[in-house]
């Protein structure tokens, strides 16, 4: 609701409501917006939707490893996933960059911050808050990406990288497709199975930040490949 018909309905002057809500948001319980305000749970709902969501040692220290790599004046595409998340979590708030993303998640996470943030539309996954189909394939189509941060549901070293989300597969393809430089960021526990389907074979991944847990011959394997392997240290 607007100031406007805030006052009319309160019955009080419009500098009193702007006063009010001034109030309200320094104590974080609003945003304020062009001529009016939201709660600030409209914004935060995903923290009541995901209360279980914890991160381990290894995938913050992945996302704070794997976020170093952005460049001032790129275009970062991050896509869903909690390692994803920790990459948008870490990205340095001191170089101009633009991230592009079809993740609700890290939307909010970056809301408010000095980066340029463009959200995908489309329809909502069910079961994760981001955003697929034929409508969100249609804008990134038309985008360029510097680089690419995705995870994955499974790995092999010899094959390539998995996700369980067979509904998504075409639009990973499609990010990969626009961007310059792919990153996976997956914790090695990743590369103990594969998952349903297949979304990237190794030569389509310029490079894998994982955790110091990776075995000495998965890391060949994809050396071989020319997939640049960086190991995250958890403190």
């Amino acid at each position: 609701m607007g100031v406007r018909r805030l006052a009319e309905h309160f019955g009080v002057s419009q500098m009193t409501i702007r006063r009010d809500m001034a109030m309200l948001e320094e104590r974080g319980y609003l945003i304020r917006t062009h001529g009016g305000g939201l709660p600030a749970d409209k914004l935060r709902f995903l923290h009541r939707a995901f209360p279980q969501y914890s991160v381990s040692p290894q995938k913050a220290a992945i996302g704070k490893l794997a976020a170093s790599l952005a460049q001032p004046k790129q275009t970062i595409m991050v896509d869903s996933g909690t390692t994803t998340l920790e990459v948008a979590r870490n990205l340095p708030k001191d170089i101009d960059i633009t991230v592009a993303t079809t993740s609700i998640w890290v939307a909010q996470e970056l809301y408010g911050s000095p980066f340029n943030l463009v959200l995908f539309g489309g329809f909502i996954r069910k079961g994760f808050p981001s955003t697929y189909g034929p409508l969100t394939e249609t804008m990134v189509r038309e985008f360029h990406v510097n680089m690419l941060f995705v995870g994955c549901d499974g790995a092999d070293s010899r094959c390539g990288f998995y996700t369980t989300e067979l509904a998504t597969t075409s639009l990973e393809h499609l990010m990969m497709s626009i961007s310059d430089y792919v990153v996976v960021v997956a914790e090695s526990s990743k590369f103990i199975s594969k998952a349903l389907v297949r979304y990237a074979t190794l030569d389509q991944v310029d490079a894998l930040v994982t955790d110091t847990g990776l075995s000495v011959a998965d890391r060949k394997n994809l050396e071989d490949n020319n997939i640049k392997v960086l190991l995250a240290e958890v403190d």
